[in-house]
């Protein structure tokens, strides 16, 4: 089964990329932002896609064709969350 991480360079993300990669039953695509990132990846032959959460569906659409599941790991990048009191 190949998987598609979307946030595959957070604490989660990097995580599940790792025991993907491993996994003997599994293949692995990385959602990544930056071109950095993704150079990264594929240097430790993991494939990646770069993508913006906030570009469009088809964009994130395109990236996951041909995976068979979809992962969300994003997370607030460890921003504090702001708690609104009523």
């Amino acid at each position: 089964m190949k998987v598609f991480v979307v946030g595959a360079n957070g604490q989660i993300g990097k995580h599940l990329v790792d025991l993907l990669k491993d996994s003997p039953k599994h293949r692995v695509r990385a959602m990544v932002r930056k071109e950095e990132q993704s150079k990264h990846l594929e240097k430790n032959g993991i494939e990646s896609a770069v993508v913006s959460l906030t570009g469009s569906v088809d964009e994130i659409a395109n990236a996951a064709k041909g995976c068979d599941a979809i992962v969300f790991t994003a997370g607030s990048g460890g921003a504090p969350a702001l708690i609104k009191r009523c």
